[in-house]
Order: structure tokens, then C-alpha cells, then sequence
């Protein structure tokens, strides 16, 4: 009787459940997650990581398939990086601002981490109209979908977070830069305050027309990563403008990383690409010339009469393709497929 109760008591502690692997660092976050803060900057070196907003989620004439991607189809290749809007989480939605269902971006997140891709996610929070209780509860909401973000062994997703992503028209962006890295300090202890050990912190603004005010609002403290964001929709595409702007804000944001030891990356597109050399003859020297950790793509989506892509699909004008291939063929980027040990341990040369 006494053997059969002894295994009884395993097997009641055991529970059938998997052991759990994801060990803790010494700054409390996850082993994985320190490694990418680590890595980030290594990875610089080693050419640019060229993604896109939902690049595994949906596409031109597609959505919810994981095993898909417009870039798939063109290179034969992944997204090194993808992005996902976190906004609707904090009110219990079962859909983000983009209607896309949150289980489908957890298990999309999931997925892509197990494959070695990195993670952004923005949280563009609505305006609690000054009432700091609600915006706490929206904070713990959005730590509890953090943590969830793990597979079966209990691993947890690592993620740049990048809260109140600043663009016109945003309730946060018209806070004077010391609320603004007020209320980015508070939410960023409330959450640590939550255990999510799997998140680095990342400060991201859109191009507003004053580039002397980029990075005003910076809190220095809190964040690895910094990014710069300037997407042209269809009505008002301007190759010439596009130029002007990016040549002189990337280096602008790669001066501002630098500065304060983070990484740069952008999230930048011309929505229908008119210019069918545009990743050759622009983005391509913008990357060669300038260290950024990486370039993110807004979302291909919809139809193709409807023209909401920024990055090449299956049926696309061939000298598009063209140019988006030497793009991929370049040695200063890098896919999915050459993105190797994002989150390991890398010895020092």
C-alpha cells in the first residue's frame, strides 16, 4: 500500500503536465529575452532583418493561413521580422484595431518564435480620459496576454513592445514629452509589477513633419529600441517626397540610437508601389548606408484592385518582383532562412 501511494503522489505532482525549460536571467526577464537584448546589437553587424506588419498572417487575397506569406511565394523565403497591434486587447476584444482575432496573433507569434523570426508588437491603448484605475486595468490585461504568449513547454515568446506608438492624431501625442515619458515610465513598472519577463521595451514615432522633434519624447531609461515609421498611403504617394524624407530622418534615427546605445529599425512603405524599382533603387541604399537592426513593411491585405500592398505578391508586375528580388539578394539583408540563434547565447569572438 505504501509503494502504491508514493505513486500514487508522483503522479498527482507530476500531473501529466511538461516541464517547463524557460529559466530566468539575472535582470528577471527570461534567458531568451536578455539573449535578444544582447543580440540586437550584434546582429547589426550582420545586415538588416527585412519583414512585415502580418507578414505571416494574411496577404493579398489570403488571411489566416500560417503555413502562407506574400514573401513566401516571391523569394521562397520568410519575414525575419513580424509585427502585430495589440489594440482591443485591454477591453477583452476577441479582435485587434486591424479585425484580426488575438488567438490567431498568439498562435502566429508562437509559431514564428519557434522559427527563430523577431517579434514587435505595438499596443496603440485608447484614452482613458485621465482615469489612471482604467488605464491600469488595461495595463494588467495586456500583461496577462503578454505572458500567454508561450508553446507547450511553457517557453515564453520574446517581444519588442512598442506602447503608445506616437502618430498624429493619438490622445498620447499631444502630451508635453514629460507626460509622455510619465505615463511610458508608469505603464512600464505596472507591467513589470505584472511578471511579464519576455517583453524588451521599444519607443517608436511616426514621421510628423518636424523631423528636428524626433525623439523628443524618448524615455532613455526604459527602452532598447527605437523606431521611425513613415508610410505613405495611396493617395498620397510621391516617390520624390518619399526620398526626401527618409534620407534625411534614417541616419537621423540611426545618430539618436546610437547616441543613447539602442538599436534603429523603421517601419516605412509606399502603399500600392507605383515605382516598380523601389526596393532596388530606394530602400536598398538606405539599408547599405545606414545600421539599422531592421525594416518592417506595412501589411499587404485585401484585393489587389484595392491596391493595399507594400511588398510584392504571387501575380505581381514582374520588374516589382525584380526589384524586390536583388532586395532579398543583397548581403546587407537578411530572411527568415539566414536569421540564425536570435535568442541564444553568442560567445564572444
Amino acid at each position: 500500500m505504501a509503494g502504491a501511494a508514493i505513486v500514487a503522489l508522483l503522479v498527482a505532482s507530476c500531473g501529466g503536465k511538461k516541464k517547463s525549460y524557460d529559466e530566468l536571467g539575472d535582470s528577471g526577464r527570461t534567458v531568451r529575452t536578455e539573449n535578444l537584448e544582447a543580440n540586437l546589437p550584434r546582429f547589426v553587424g550582420k545586415g538588416v532583418l527585412i519583414g512585415q506588419q502580418y507578414g505571416t498572417l494574411r496577404g493579398i487575397g489570403w488571411q489566416g493561413d500560417s503555413a502562407r506569406s506574400d514573401f513566401r511565394s516571391i523569394c521562397n523565403d520568410r519575414p525575419a521580422v513580424n509585427a502585430y497591434e495589440l489594440c482591443g486587447i485591454e477591453r477583452g476584444l476577441k479582435t485587434n484595431a486591424d479585425s484580426i482575432p488575438f488567438s490567431l496573433i498568439s498562435k502566429d507569434a508562437v509559431g514564428f518564435f519557434r522559427h527563430g523570426g523577431l517579434i514587435l508588437m505595438t499596443w496603440t491603448a485608447p484614452n482613458p480620459n485621465g482615469n489612471e484605475q482604467l488605464l491600469h486595468g488595461w495595463v494588467r490585461k495586456l500583461a496577462a496576454y503578454l505572458g500567454s504568449l508561450h508553446d507547450g513547454y511553457g517557453i515564453k515568446a520574446p517581444v519588442v513592445l512598442f506602447p503608445f506608438p506616437l502618430s498624429p492624431g493619438t490622445w498620447y501625442a499631444r502630451l508635453s514629452p514629460q507626460e509622455y515619458r510619465r505615463l511610458y515610465r508608469q505603464t512600464v513598472q505596472w507591467l513589470r509589477d505584472e511578471q511579464v519577463t519576455n517583453v524588451l521595451f521599444g519607443y517608436s514615432e511616426s514621421f510628423d513633419g518636424r523631423p528636428e522633434h524626433f525623439g523628443s519624447r524618448l524615455p532613455v531609461d526604459e527602452t532598447q529600441v527605437i523606431n521611425f515609421t513613415f508610410m505613405q498611403p495611396q493617395a498620397q504617394a510621391n516617390e520624390a517626397a518619399y526620398r526626401r524624407v527618409m534620407e534625411r530622418m534614417v541616419p537621423a534615427v540611426v545618430r539618436l540610437a546610437q547616441e543613447y546605445n539602442k538599436v534603429a529599425g523603421i517601419t516605412t512603405g509606399i502603399e500600392g508601389l507605383p515605382d516598380s524599382t523601389y526596393f532596388s533603387s530606394t530602400l536598398l541604399p538606405l539599408l547599405q548606408q545606414n545600421r539599422l537592426s531592421y525594416l518592417l513593411l506595412g501589411s499587404n491585405h485585401g484585393e489587389y484592385a484595392q491596391k493595399h500592398f507594400f511588398a510584392p505578391w504571387p501575380g505581381a508586375d514582374n520588374s516589382l518582383i525584380k526589384s524586390f528580388m536583388t532586395l532579398y539578394n543583397d548581403p546587407s539583408t537578411i530572411f527568415l532562412s539566414s536569421l540564425n540563434g536570435l535568442y541564444l547565447k553568442q560567445t564572444e569572438n
